[in-house]
């Protein structure tokens, strides 16, 4: 009853925060325009900024969210570590990687194709972190670290790209990497929306194999899993869904890590149930984030990708403290 009470409240509240972001900005607007432009009614309105521009970019920061937020709760429970996700284990670093070296190498690589270099330097990756889990008996725990390894590479190879490209058309690479949502359009989620929505759905349609994961490989084997098959068709699941959202929006930092702790958190560790509260309060976080930067100081941006690593420092710092509290009562 819980976790459908708490699923409840965060599908309320995310477009109740989508509906709020349409009036922040670098223009302020009254609800009067706001719905003017919504409901094609007679009156003053701004239907560009609206219905252009910040509906759009809403809608995308909450597809993103969501995808990097199911991402690290699968990459978490593959990895039986609370402290992995996709920006951790290096997928993030690989596809932002591919990304950037289409845009400066293949300047004409339309919008709608850059989900494909994402999505092809995010298996890259995960690639690597699966071939060492696979070679080395390697465990769980310590894979975090073989991944991120992996994504401190890739990272330098990032700054060693946009090192070797210093023009002008470098400043909007900068922007995309440090987590934005400026200038998204519709154009961007149609390129996105298919990929993503239909990978949560089979994902969450099929969460509870895995709950039969977490029995164990022997005891999922024996109610009739196949581990080795789900667990890497799970973990090119979450490389797709976290390198296809990094395509459009840019590296958006501790959203992946910490929307699964907050919904395990809220509704407990069941698969069938964290996962939906996953997505949603990683939505929720990633619309947060982009409505305040836009809101604190227009005209200027604050770009998602801060707010939403100053939120994960904060809340870590917090569940460490409490942590400790833990331990010496």
């Amino acid at each position: 009853m819980r976790g459908l009470t708490v699923l409840a409240g965060l599908a309320v509240l995310l477009p109740a925060l989508i509906f709020a972001g349409l009036f922040a900005g670098a223009v302020a607007l009254d609800i009067g325009t706001v719905l003017n432009s919504l409901l094609d009614i007679d009156g003053p309105r701004q239907d560009f900024i609206v219905l252009q521009s910040r509906l759009p970019r809403g809608l995308l920061a909450a597809l993103a969210g969501g995808a990097l937020a199911l991402s690290g709760a699968l990459i978490q429970a593959l990895m039986r570590n609370p402290l992995a996700s996709p920006k951790i284990v290096g997928i993030n670093s690989g596809a932002a990687l591919a990304v950037l070296i289409a845009a400066f190498y293949i300047p004409a690589l339309p919008q709608s194709l850059l989900p494909v270099p994402a999505v092809i330097g995010g298996v890259i990756a995960g690639a690597l972190v699966w071939w060492c889990a696979q070679r080395g008996n390697i465990d769980p725990r310590h894979l975090t670290l073989v991944g991120l390894a992996i994504g401190l590479t890739l990272d330098a190879g990032v700054e060693a790209l946009l090192v070797a490209n210093t023009g002008p058309e470098s400043s909007a690479p900068l922007i995309w990497l440090t987590g934005s949502l400026w200038g998204r359009g519709w154009a961007h989620i149609a390129s996105v929306a298919p990929i993503l929505l239909g990978l949560s759905l089979m994902v969450l349609v099929l969460a509870f194999r895995l709950d039969l994961q977490a029995l164990g490989p022997d005891r999922a084997a024996g109610v009739g899993v196949r581990v080795g098959l789900e667990r890497g068709l799970a973990l090119l699941a979450a490389v797709i869904l976290a390198s296809v959202a990094v395509s459009v929006v840019g590296v958006l930092g501790f959203v992946g890590l910490m929307a699964p702790h907050i919904a395990t958190r809220l509704v407990g560790g069941r698969h069938r149930i964290m996962l939906p509260t996953a997505a949603l309060f990683g939505a929720v976080l990633t619309v947060s984030a982009d409505t305040i930067g836009r809101a604190v100081r227009p005209p200027l941006e604050i770009s998602a990708g801060i707010l939403t690593a100053l939120m994960g420092a904060a809340f870590f710092i917090w569940l460490l403290l409490a942590e400790d509290r833990r331990t010496y009562q």
